[in-house]
């Protein structure tokens, strides 16, 4: 008999045993075998979250959000691949009509994605937020567009921190029944630093992969790290009196800045 999962009280994450884990990886949704390993954490961090808020979220919410997090990773994997402007316009055209409920005749969308909408639009529909979760997607292809062309330090910023934010949108949209007003606010907060860690994490890759123009030097860093500083100052109020808060905090990011990203060298 499996040994059972035990969950550790100072997080509310579930300890999966050694033996278990090709089966916990397995019941994850919308896990495919190209997921980049840095998603696998986020369903983790946010039971931490919501518990740390008094929240608990019911299963088929949990379940909700890791379906919205898988299918941002694969979007976010098969844009990056795609060379050409024209090509992503017709890769975003296709998401938001997959969204919608449609599906065009000439359509020759990834299976792996199209299963993953397939879901994200039954999700929205039975949210009764369709139409909201489209024009929020719909700006953040607009948004990714912009942040991959743009060579000055300030835009490349400006559309990091509406990215981390939008992002942050749609998993309120999902789950935002069950959650709190302290907690949404706190989520948005979090949102721009959270983007700007990944930002920094990732650029030198994204950069070499030609998914960014913009080159990231020493004065590039520091001042992305000078905004992400200043922004997780805002955090703190939220964090006085809530150590379990600041206990997911700390390491995650130190783990975020320190992680290996997307391949990056």
């Amino acid at each position: 008999m499996a040994t059972p999962a035990i969950e550790d009280e100072s997080t509310g994450i579930l300890l999966i045993p050694e033996q278990m884990r090709p089966i916990f990886a397995a019941w994850l949704p919308s896990v495919g075998p190209d997921t980049r390993p840095e998603y696998l954490r986020l369903p983790g961090d946010l039971a931490v979250l919501t518990k740390s808020f008094g929240i608990t979220l019911p299963w088929r919410a949990q379940c909700d959000a890791a379906i919205l997090t898988f299918s941002i990773e694969c979007a976010d994997r098969l844009l990056d691949a795609l060379p050409e402007v024209a090509c992503r316009e017709q890769f975003g055209a296709n998401i938001l009509l997959r969204l919608r409920g449609g599906r065009p005749a000439n359509e020759n969308l990834n299976p792996e994605l199209a299963a993953r909408l397939a879901q994200l639009e039954e999700i929205a529909r039975r949210r009764g937020v369709r139409d909201k979760f489209c024009e929020v997607v719909a700006e953040m292809l607009r948004n990714c567009e912009a942040m991959r062309s743009t060579r000055r330090p300030s835009e490349f910023a400006e559309c990091a921190a509406l990215e981390g934010r939008l992002m942050v949108e749609l998993l309120l949209l999902v789950i935002g029944e069950w959650t709190t007003p302290e907690f949404d606010q706190f989520m948005r907060c979090v949102a721009t630093p959270a983007s700007f860690t990944d930002k920094l994490r990732d650029a030198a890759g994204d950069f070499q992969r030609g998914e960014i123009a913009i080159k990231p030097t020493l004065t590039f860093r520091l001042g992305l790290c000078w905004l992400l500083f200043w922004r997780t100052l805002r955090l703190l109020p939220f964090c006085i009196g809530n150590w379990r808060l600041v206990r997911w905090g700390v390491p995650a990011m130190f783990s975020e800045l320190i992680g290996g990203g997307k391949g990056e060298v």
